[in-house]
């Protein structure tokens, strides 16, 4: 079969122009049902990129100011969280040598459970009806925060 001259820019796989005379539109006509009847290599789809990992949670440490999840104990809200706090994993609490305290601060600058007393009066200091409570353990102080989530009277306000 004859090779035909390609167009720049064109698909290799069907010839660019029809030459002028009976014979060569023959062939140019064969050579373009040729090459759509022959198989053509599998097409390999692109591989997806990776989905990016998910932002790490928040540890009591970190004292972080967040605007959206994961909603966890430890991390301090600038808005109300769109769902209920979740414990923060023992094993990331065994480097106190005691139990840690911890504060549910409902209405304030900033929501959220947290072990430090600065923050949780930070929180809630000059704010008008600010609430912010002390309690002995975390699933404490997270059930009485989700609880006053669930009714909706936990607030940010500036």
């Amino acid at each position: 079969m004859t090779n035909f001259p390609l167009a720049p820019g064109t698909d290799n796989s069907v010839p660019a122009a029809m030459p002028p005379d009976n014979a060569a539109a023959f062939q140019y006509f064969s050579a373009a049902v040729a090459s759509l009847a022959q198989p053509s290599a599998p097409q390999v789809a692109p591989a997806p990129s990776p989905a990016p990992a998910p932002a790490p949670a928040p540890t009591p440490s970190t004292g972080a100011f967040l605007t959206r999840g994961p909603w966890v104990a430890g991390g301090l809200y600038l808005v109300v969280p769109s769902g209920p706090l979740l414990a923060v994993p023992e094993e990331e609490l065994d480097d106190y040598e005691e139990p840690p305290v911890w504060y549910a601060i409902t209405r304030g600058r900033y929501v959220g459970v947290t072990m430090n007393n600065g923050l949780a009066v930070n929180a809630a200091t000059g704010i008008p009806a600010g609430l912010q409570r002390k309690y002995k353990t975390q699933a404490l102080a997270l059930a009485a925060f989700n609880e006053m989530l669930r009714f909706g009277l936990v607030s940010v306000v500036a």
